[in-house]
């Protein structure tokens, strides 16, 4: 049968056809995603007097690619905007306070949270991750389940052609916990700073706590990743020890592992109403 969501939204659908096959599999319209997002209600500190729709900094093709990944109950859910820096600014103080009062409206219900991050200077480097819980200021040790994982858009290297940097533009990589995984550091939230995944040369994902910069470590045994997320698309010039990366642009890794500038940082929850595709 298959889960809810893949009932409801299946991603391919047929058209009639008078020939001796009967059914036609044909292309799917492209997803509006704004259909499953929560409107964001009137905010009186920010003087948002009336309810507003939200964007998301991920496609509709994307947001698709993470209902796949999602368990299966929050499938097919309205999204909620919890902390957009385009309204509430780089303020880890404000994502803290709306986080806290998601948690005491929720009376207990399941929250699970999407972090999502665009980053370099132009925004082309998108990084995320789905965490089983919403972070908390009392999150001082790695909470989550196995549940949890990364995602991302690679950055091209600085050598790219565009033309083939956007070719793949859309396409999320998902990184999820082995079963054998070494530890079970899923997310830590202290002093501000998110971390996802740890051991080895650190997480995989670390927002600092003045949301300015994104470090990704080279080697992270929690989600058994062996190379930073900034570097997937790095090209070696040269050959055997000699080579050298061509790392993307805005990507530093002078003095320790590879950070880059953050533009936009959203965290998502996710509601118990459905959404219907019209």
């Amino acid at each position: 049968m298959g889960s809810l969501f893949t009932r409801c939204l299946p991603f391919m659908h047929f058209a009639r056809s008078d020939d001796a096959e009967g059914m036609q599999a044909t292309s799917p319209p492209p997803f509006d995603v704004s259909v499953a997002l929560e409107e964001v209600p009137p905010d009186v500190y920010l003087k948002r007097e009336a309810a507003i729709k939200p964007s998301i900094l991920i496609t509709g093709k994307q947001f698709l690619t993470l209902q796949e990944h999602i368990p299966p109950r929050f499938q097919g859910r309205r999204w909620r905007l919890l902390f957009c820096s385009g309204l509430h600014g780089f303020s880890r103080l404000a994502l803290q306070h709306n986080c806290a009062e998601e948690l005491r409206r929720a009376q207990g219900k399941e929250r699970p949270a999407v972090l999502i991050v665009s980053a370099g200077s132009e925004g082309k480097i998108l990084l995320g991750a789905y965490i089983s819980c919403i972070p908390r200021t009392s999150n001082k040790k790695y909470v989550g389940n196995e549940e949890s994982f990364l995602f991302c858009v690679p950055s091209s290297s600085s050598s790219s052609s565009s033309a083939s940097s956007a070719s793949s533009d859309d396409n999320l990589r998902i990184f999820t916990a082995p079963a054998d995984a070494a530890n079970r550091y899923f997310m830590r939230y202290d002093d501000g700073a998110i971390a996802f995944g740890g051991g080895g040369k650190g997480p995989a994902l670390f927002l600092h706590s003045d949301f300015a910069s994104v470090s990704c470590s080279t080697f992270c045994p929690t989600f058994d990743i062996r190379e930073s997320l900034l570097l997937l698309n790095a090209r070696p010039r040269g050959d055997g020890e000699a080579a050298v990366f061509d790392v993307p642009t805005d990507v530093h890794v002078e003095g320790g592992e590879p950070t880059t500038y953050v533009r936009a940082v959203q965290l998502w929850t996710i509601g118990d109403e459905y959404f219907l595709l019209t």
